[in-house]
């Protein structure tokens, strides 16, 4: 999997739905659409960096329900639907509680990792990486204390960029 292909996890991809909402269709008739919106938001918000609860997952069923409700519009109760469709993969959005995001779509949960094994110490990530979170050094002959590449957790910011610059494909998301 490339981080440059365009990937959408369930809520990475109901938050859009939901902003796409928000800026373009909303139609202003009623006071459930824009507070229920703005709620779902700042919920998926925190399950998208890995500080969402479990709560947070009947929350966002209590909003679907109460849009479903109480919208006006035709547009309010398909966003209110789209969310209650969402939140059926109970599996995408249990990972999220656990602080990993399975397809790999939400940066702040995004772990990469150099594969040992594979890396022949090319030093290409490590010139790439924008925040300095690749640790190594570049493989020189004839010399025993070549350190091996690792990708420091504390400092990446999961933006993938070491993936494509990596000639042998040595470093893998997990």
């Amino acid at each position: 999997m490339t981080v440059e292909a365009r990937v959408e996890c369930g809520p990475a991809r109901m938050a859009r739905v939901l902003m796409d909402f928000a800026q373009d269709r909303l139609c202003g008739r009623c006071l459930p659409c824009p507070i229920g919106v703005a709620q779902a938001l700042a919920i998926l918000g925190r399950l998208r960096r890995g500080a969402g609860q479990q709560e947070d997952l009947s929350r966002l069923s209590r909003i679907s329900a109460s849009l479903l409700e109480t919208a006006r519009c035709r547009r309010g109760k398909e966003a209110a639907q789209a969310l209650a469709d969402s939140l059926r993969d109970e599996e995408g959005y249990s990972a999220h509680l656990a602080g990993r995001c399975p397809d790999g779509a939400c940066r702040d949960l995004r772990r990469f990792r150099v594969v040992a094994e594979r890396c022949t110490m090319c030093d290409r990530c490590r010139e790439i990486c924008p925040r300095g979170a690749i640790r190594g050094d570049p493989y020189i002959p004839y010399r025993s204390d070549n350190r091996p590449y690792v990708i420091l957790e504390k400092r990446c910011d999961g933006c993938g960029l070491c993936m494509p610059a990596c000639p042998v494909e040595a470093i893998e998301a997990v």
